[in-house]
């Protein structure tokens, strides 16, 4: 339901437009009278609430305490994923599912006792070898060129002063 939300907010609401504005050509979205820092700030604020109630939630579901390495790396696999969705919250989705298919699967391969299923060592790392997989393929300058980051991806902006 939140990826929904977050895509009809970005694609359809003014908001949204000027978020993905400021993301592309603060210059041009500060000319237009938007304030670049607050809308920046504003929803670095909202970004780092929803990973919040994301690592909430993943580590509630595993167990109700905090143990140590808890989430092995997932942290990173989802920064990962929001490369490999191209910064598209209906193809992070599909990354999403993916992505946890391969996390899932050794534990198939392993309860299923097939003679063909690699070592579970191997198998419990597929994880993070298709997230790797993954990063190669989409960092290839015709898929950075198509579906390429927010033109102006960690760089500050300072108004200038006329």
């Amino acid at each position: 339901m939140c990826v929904v939300l977050v895509a009809l907010y970005l694609t359809r609401t003014r908001l949204g437009l000027n978020v993905r504005a400021v993301g592309e050509s603060p210059a041009a979205a500060d000319a237009m009278g938007i304030n670049v820092s607050a809308y920046r700030y504003a929803h670095t604020l909202v970004g780092g609430a929803f990973a919040g109630v994301a690592g909430a939630t993943f580590s509630l579901s595993i167990t109700p305490q905090w143990i140590a390495g808890l989430t092995a790396g997932a942290g990173w696999i989802a920064i990962a994923l929001v490369v490999f969705s191209f910064w598209r919250p209906a193809l992070c989705l599909v990354g999403a599912y993916l992505f946890g298919a391969f996390a899932y699967l050794p534990f198939v391969l392993q309860a299923r006792d097939y003679p063909w299923a690699p070592p579970p060592e191997l198998s419990q790392s597929l994880p993070y070898l298709m997230t790797i997989l993954a990063l190669v393929l989409v960092s290839s300058r015709a898929a950075r060129l198509r579906f390429g980051a927010p033109a102006a991806l960690g760089r500050p902006y300072v108004r200038e002063e006329r």
